[in-house]
């Protein structure tokens, strides 16, 4: 029973990555998006670990650097407008304390963060796993992407990514060592499927009204 019950929850999770991958595809009009991808896997000769990201959205920078290409997809209007509205939702998940010990950035702040990023968007879902493994998942994110995005599962995992965040604020506050991770959303699935849905209705809007104005 346990074991089927984990099977369902594994397809569950994977069937959301699909879904997740094609709807950004129609965000960002690129077919360079993939899920579970090996983000060092052109670096094996260098015998060093590959976190596996569970949807990332390219181009990949996997040879070259690629940061004036992200720059050029953020002047994308629907792109902008899709990242500014993850911004904001971060922003609110990270007030839910209301004490002000961390103050989330605002979109201008961290636009041009993690110039030399592997890829635009690295993306973790966290479902099944320990705290340990949140961690992990939110540097990988961080250090991988022109923007981290973590999507907790639940809202156990929401508080605990905050709490996170406020642990490695903490750090850099008491003056230890520490990960930087202002770019590094955290959204919860209501609110990813919210932001895209809003986003793509926009730019069908638009392009009706392109249609019917020409």
């Amino acid at each position: 029973m346990r074991e089927s019950l984990g099977r369902f929850r594994n397809n569950v999770l994977h069937s959301y990555q699909l879904q997740l991958k094609d709807y950004l595809k129609q965000v960002f009009n690129i077919d360079a998006i993939q899920e579970e991808w090996s983000s060092m896997r052109d670096e094996y000769g260098l015998s060093i670990y590959s976190p596996r990201l569970d949807v990332a959205v390219g181009p990949f920078a996997t040879h070259e650097r690629l940061g004036y290409v992200y720059d050029e997809m953020l002047r994308i209007p629907q792109v902008e407008e899709f990242m500014r509205k993850l911004v904001e939702y971060n922003r609110t998940n990270l007030e839910r304390y209301g004490d002000g010990f961390v103050v989330p950035g605002h979109y201008e702040d961290i636009l041009y963060m993690n110039h030399n990023a592997r890829c635009f968007m690295a993306i973790e879902i966290e479902h099944l796993v320990s705290r340990k493994h949140l961690m992990g998942g939110a540097i990988n994110a961080s250090a991988l992407g022109r923007f981290g995005v973590v999507i907790p599962w639940s809202d156990e995992k929401m508080r605990a990514f905050v709490k996170l965040v406020r642990y490695l604020h903490y750090l850099r506050y008491a003056e230890k060592n520490t990960f930087d991770t202002s770019n590094l959303l955290i959204v919860s699935r209501e609110q990813m499927d919210i932001a895209l849905v809003e986003v793509l209705r926009e730019r069908n809007l638009t392009q009706l009204n392109e249609e019917v104005g020409s």
